[in-house]
């Protein structure tokens, strides 16, 4: 084993921080507490930053390479996706710029970088905790027990105080749209639906994952006029960025179309997941995942599948809740998919949280504690101890899947949006009511 990036006290205390965390959500559910919003905030930036002052020397490969070099490429006026490395950066500048002013404090604020990048995440995860209760309420569900469920989730806390991911953001801007649509209902506006139509929009540009929403987002919106401004906003805002290269970061017009090409063509690793884990662990081949030409199929195949899957689970639930759409397509995308990171996982936990199935809670916990084995004890193995543990996880990571099929909400197709009031007209006054 090694201890350079956590020691086995500080592995112990960020144990006990996710147990706090576990045992507050399942007390939560007991009891059914409903704690105020500020208490909510304050939980939620109370076990972040305590996640992150305990493991803040572990080195997530994206965050210290892919995220930090972006920051820099901004901040000096150059395209993150030209001067990344293969399947590195491969998204519009929009997180991109948040990383810059992040790169820019960690130089003159002299603060290591490993905390300073995480911190837009842990900002933006402390967001979500507000939105979670915002779309619970919308949902007819209980908005203080939910969004104080998040904050306490264990899997968030990992993906942003650990991990530093930008999941966080993309979720914020995602769930955002969600709860523009849905507060609104039938009564949706113009302005309303071009609003949360740019705010998903921004959500595609930090990275592409979140076009998984898209369906549950249009099933959301009453009518075709609406989804076309909704549409309108997201396409206008990518549009904006996109053309806009140039100015912002840099970017030769002639590598526009090259720029094209690897917004939709960049690859996640293959093999450390599901399927495709237990595939590579008990197969493994002299070239690695992203040269092999098995692999490679494999994966190209394994992707359109997932998206296929996802599309499916949208046309399955096309009558449920919006929020259960998301729940749905997430999760299968996630179940079939070849190509993983553990930050995936965190895609469905504020549709879910905020309107749970039964299942659903004691899936948050299972996934947190799935992710967290990779990120903090398998960062203290040496390179042989790590394979052997790393094909022990893929063969758990089909009950990991099992599991999140079965806490989908199969009950829960059929939902009847709410029918606009119409407004009463006044009663005639009756004659001779005011003398008597």
């Amino acid at each position: 084993m090694t201890f350079s990036q956590l020691s086995p006290a500080a592995l112990a205390a960020t144990l006990v921080v996710l147990a706090i965390g576990v045992a507050l959500m399942l007390v939560a559910q007991r009891r059914d507490w409903r704690p105020s919003l500020a208490l909510a905030l304050y939980t939620a930036l109370v076990l972040r930053l305590a996640m992150l002052a305990l493991a803040w020397r572990t080195q997530p490969y994206d965050l210290v390479n892919d995220f930090q070099t972006a920051g820099y490429d901004v901040l000096h006026h150059q395209d993150p996706i030209i001067n990344a490395r293969q399947n590195g950066w491969g998204s519009l500048p929009c997180y991109a710029f948040v990383l810059a002013g992040a790169y820019w404090a960690s130089l003159h604020l002299h603060v290591s970088w490993l905390i300073v990048g995480r911190m837009p995440a842990i900002l933006c995860d402390i967001g979500v905790v507000v939105v979670v209760g915002v779309l619970a309420r919308a949902a007819g569900e209980r908005a203080a027990l939910r969004r104080f469920q998040y904050a306490c989730s264990p899997l968030p806390i990992l993906v942003s105080s650990v991990h530093g991911q930008a999941e966080p953001a993309c979720l914020l801007l995602a769930m955002a749209a969600f709860a523009i649509i849905l507060r609104a209902g039938p009564q949706l506006s113009a302005r309303l639906a071009g609003a949360a139509g740019v705010l998903f929009g921004l959500a595609i540009t930090a990275q592409t994952w979140p076009v998984v929403f898209g369906p549950a987002l249009l099933l959301a919106v009453s009518s075709w006029r609406r989804r076309a401004q909704f549409a309108a906003g997201a396409a206008g805002v990518a549009a904006l960025l996109f053309v806009s290269l140039p100015l912002t970061v840099g970017t030769p017009i002639a590598k526009l179309p090259y720029i094209a090409t690897q917004l939709v063509d960049t690859r996640p690793s293959f093999g450390n997941w599901g399927w495709s884990g237990v595939w590579l662990a008990v197969h493994p081949t002299r070239l690695p995942v992203w040269q092999d030409p098995l692999w490679l199929t494999a994966g190209s195949i394994g992707t359109k599948a997932a998206v296929v899957g996802a599309l499916l689970a949208a046309w399955w639930w096309r009558r449920a809740h919006p929020l259960d759409v998301a729940t749905a397509t997430t999760t299968t995308l996630v179940a079939i998919t070849p190509a993983f990171g553990n930050q995936y996982l965190a895609w469905q936990a504020p549709s879910a949280t905020a309107r749970p199935t039964w299942l659903s809670i004691p899936l948050q916990i299972a996934l947190g504690a799935y992710a967290a084995i990779f990120y903090l004890p398998m960062q203290m193995l040496t390179w042989g101890n790590w394979l052997m543990a790393n094909a022990l996880m893929m063969l758990i990571s089909l009950f990991v899947v099992a599991l999140m099929i079965a806490a989908l909400p199969w009950q829960r197709r059929q939902w009847r949006p709410p029918v606009p009031q119409q407004q009463q007209p006044e009663a005639e006054p009756v004659p001779g009511a005011a003398a008597a």
